[in-house]
């Protein structure tokens, strides 16, 4: 996951692009599901790999 990538989401969420304005609270749901999927991508990283 590049490391940018939030912050392109933001500019498409609420940026000129999107046009869509989230709450405060939408923003950290999203943030917060962000970051669970990254942590799972991460521990798939981890295991083997079976065949």
């Amino acid at each position: 996951m590049r490391k940018d990538r939030l912050y392109e989401e933001d500019l498409l969420v609420n940026g000129t692009v999107g046009g869509e304005v989230l709450t405060k609270h939408e923003r950290q749901v999203l943030r917060q599901e962000a970051g669970e999927l990254k942590e799972k991508m991460e521990q798939a990283k981890q295991e083997p790999i079976a065949e």
